[in-house]
């Protein structure tokens, strides 16, 4: 019997390896020759293209080393078997979408240069530039914070439904803050950049004319938009010309010479750094038809790094989470899309986008750093009412999402747009300038007559539309996800955790966010918005968040059970909206503050149901509006108590419970808000963690802005 096993086990295994054809990569190899072991290709391209005539399932193994690629990797069509493209998990291959440079030499001062030919003969211009992987700073001014606008005007040509289709903008500036324009050349004004910071998103523009003397700069493109426009106030930097070139770790770049500028950073040595322009847009593109996707694709042990991104010619215009902005790696019509283990590093847009009809597709154990706007987009931001066009069911799970926001700083590190079912598990998402996680794409309720969200017009321009819609953002998970440090005090109404329109079966649980910092108001750990509806809300930690753990704006039935709010630097928990129906539940929770507001808003006069939580305030006595905590009890919640809820060091972020006699009387659950992050090896749990001199940065600004 023990024989016939044998044989058969045998003869299985004969039939897994006879299914797969082996095809191999290396930076030395051609693509002209077979592609085997010994006569490898060069390119990923050319090795995908034996999956169009695969019967089995192929298995591409890329050779460590440098892949400087001269265009995207793209799929377009179904492949007739299953393909893995595989690297060495110890030194993962890097494929590199830019090109290097060298031979420098040193200018004036401590500003050196270096010819890019490509400039000249091509035209070849570009907006990022990094140093041994470090991203440089496009010379700008200010070089720390901002300058204010004293007014602006707008002139309006072309109606559209919520701001014109085109306009101009007369901005006025302080004349001395434009004294680095100065002695530039016509095409160098020409090329000067602006970016204005709104509340929640950002206007880039180039300048279109400028009067030095009094202070005035135009604008054109699209008219400003009524809920974020230009005003008196508004902050704002200029960038990209050459007299702002002051500080180390800046470039700047003379399109007419083709000559590169820069300041190096301390410690850096140009003639030995790997100092790279990006010049691909994407990495990789897989474009599949409703009857035809793109399936069973699997990428391993892959380093992708240097995408480039370009403004429009017309600028970027508004736009929350920079929805529409382009990402280095995009999918359309694709299904159980799976990278493992994979690096996607130094984007100038988003890294990755599962856009149409993408289903099933996974990225685990991937480190996602260094991006121009966010980390991971799924479906689109433009409604469509053909349900087999939603994207669903996509994963993305212990994953590292860290530095973004360089280029775009209103990008988040996931957003979810019409989307349903997707998971958002036990990632570690830190130092954004925006929100962390953004779920629904759609202001205010389901068919109602006040509902908004985004549609491609005739013309190519995606615009906002009032349409009777129900929002397929429902049933997504984020779970024990760790979120922490962002904001950094340069927008406002941001969310560690943000949700958009009705979500019935979105599970918020189990959660540890911390340090959320906005510039003005709007820094909380949870932030259900604008119609939020059917969300639970339940086992989450949020601490030093500037405006508090949890903020409802408006929505109905949401439930806000278990969870642990501390520390919020103006208030503990705020709630903006009185609505006729139920906003939502609130039980359950433990309330610990040191300073602020313990409820902020309308909560004596909301439809709420509040009860069984614990406050605690380790300077007073809570306080609900004018209200004191007894009269609160008497008014709103009977079983609540006023205890100290005995963590065993709050002060120190250790919210474990030295004992659970205080939390019992009002039924609260404790659970393991360790587990919250990636796991696996302690050196991936390690390389999670923010460098300490940047978690003291962040203090230092959080410091300054929490006295707002």
């Amino acid at each position: 019997m023990k024989k016939q096993l044998l044989t058969l086990c045998a003869c299985c295994l004969g039939l897994t390896l006879q299914a797969q054809r082996h095809v191999y990569v290396s930076p030395a190899g051609n693509d002209a020759w077979n592609g085997s072991q010994e006569q490898p290709f060069k390119t990923l391209n050319r090795a995908l293209k034996e999956a169009e005539s695969a019967t089995d399932k192929l298995v591409v193994q890329v050779a460590a080393g440098d892949y400087w690629m001269e265009r995207p990797v793209q799929i377009t069509g179904a492949l007739k078997a299953p393909v893995v493209v595989r690297g060495d998990a110890k030194k993962k291959p890097r494929f590199l979408g830019g090109l290097r440079i060298g031979g420098w030499e040193k200018c004036e001062g401590n500003v050196y240069r270096a010819y890019v030919p490509e400039v000249k003969q091509y035209g070849f211009a570009f907006e990022q530039f990094y140093v041994n992987g470090t991203r440089a700073t496009w010379a700008k001014t200010p070089n720390t914070d901002w300058y204010f606008v004293k007014g602006a005007k707008e002139f309006p040509y072309v109606p559209e439904t919520r701001s014109a289709g085109y306009a101009t903008q007369q901005i006025q500036l302080k004349p001395e803050d434009l004294q680095s324009l100065k002695g530039l050349r016509g095409d160098e004004l020409a090329d000067v950049r602006i970016c204005f910071y709104h509340k929640w998103d950002v206007t880039r523009k180039t300048l279109s004319y400028i009067a030095l003397k009094d202070g005035h700069v135009y604008l054109q493109g699209g008219g400003m938009k009524p809920w974020n426009p230009i005003v008196g106030g508004s902050r704002y930097v200029l960038y990209g010309y050459r007299t702002a070139l002051d500080a180390p770790g800046e470039w700047y770049l003379d399109k007419s010479e083709g000559y590169l500028y820069y300041i190096p950073r301390e410690g850096e040595d140009l003639a030995t750094a790997e100092c790279v322009v990006p010049t691909l847009r994407q990495w990789l593109v897989v474009k599949g038809t409703k009857e035809a996707p793109v399936k069973d694709l699997r990428f391993e042990n892959l380093s992708f790094q240097y995408s480039a991104y370009r403004m429009p010619a017309i600028g970027n215009e508004p736009m929350q989470a920079a929805a529409l902005v382009e990402a280095a790696m995009e999918f359309d019509h694709a299904q159980s899309i799976t990278f493992s283990d994979c690096e996607m590093l130094h984007t100038g847009g988003y890294a990755v986008w599962f856009k149409t009809a993408c289903r099933d597709n996974i990225i685990d154990h991937c480190y996602i750093a260094d991006l121009g706007a966010g980390g991971v987009k799924i479906g689109m931001p433009i409604y469509t009412a053909e349900a087999d066009l939603i994207s669903r069911h996509n994963t993305v799970n212990n994953s590292i999402i860290t530095h973004a926001g360089s280029e775009m700083p209103c990008a988040v590190g996931v957003a979810i747009f019409h989307s349903s079912d997707n998971q958002i598990t036990h990632n570690e998402i830190s130092d954004l300038r925006y929100s962390g996680i953004s779920v629904g794409w759609v202001w205010g309720y389901n068919r109602s007559n006040e509902i908004w969200t985004n549609a491609l017009k005739d013309n190519g321009v995606v615009d906002f539309i009032q349409v009777s819609l129900v929002s397929p953002a429902v049933r997504n998970l984020i779970a024990y996800n760790h979120i922490h440090h962002i904001g950094w005090g340069e927008l406002s109404d941001m969310g560690a955790v943000y949700t958009l329109g009705e979500s019935q079966g979105t599970r918020i649980v189990n959660n540890v966010i911390h340090d959320i910092l906005s510039y003005d108001y709007g820094g909380w750990g949870l932030y259900t918005d604008e119609g939020s509806t059917g969300i639970e809300i339940s086992s989450n930690l949020a601490y030093r968040c500037k405006s508090g753990g949890f903020h409802q704006h408006y929505g109905k039935e949401n439930r806000v059970e278990n969870n642990i709010f501390a520390f919020g630097h103006h208030y503990q928990v705020q709630y903006s909206r009185v609505e006729p129906h139920l906003s939502f539940h609130f039980r359950r929770n433990i309330i610990l503050q040191d300073r602020g507001a313990t409820l902020t808003g309308p909560w004596e006069r909301g439809n709420l149901d509040m009860d069984y939580n614990l406050y605690w305030h380790l300077a007073g006595e809570p306080r609900i509006g004018k209200h004191s905590f007894a009269e609160w009890k008497a008014l709103k919640e009977k079983h609540s108590v006023m205890a100290d809820p005995l963590f065993v060091d709050a002060a120190k972020d250790d919210y474990r419970f030295r004992s659970t006699e205080a939390i019992q009387a009002i039924g609260f659950k404790p659970w393991d808000y360790t587990q919250a992050g990636v796991y696996g090896s302690e050196e991936w749990k390690a390389k999670a963690r923010m460098p300490q001199a940047l978690i003291d940065a962040f203090a230092r600004i959080a410091t300054l802005r929490t006295k707002k």
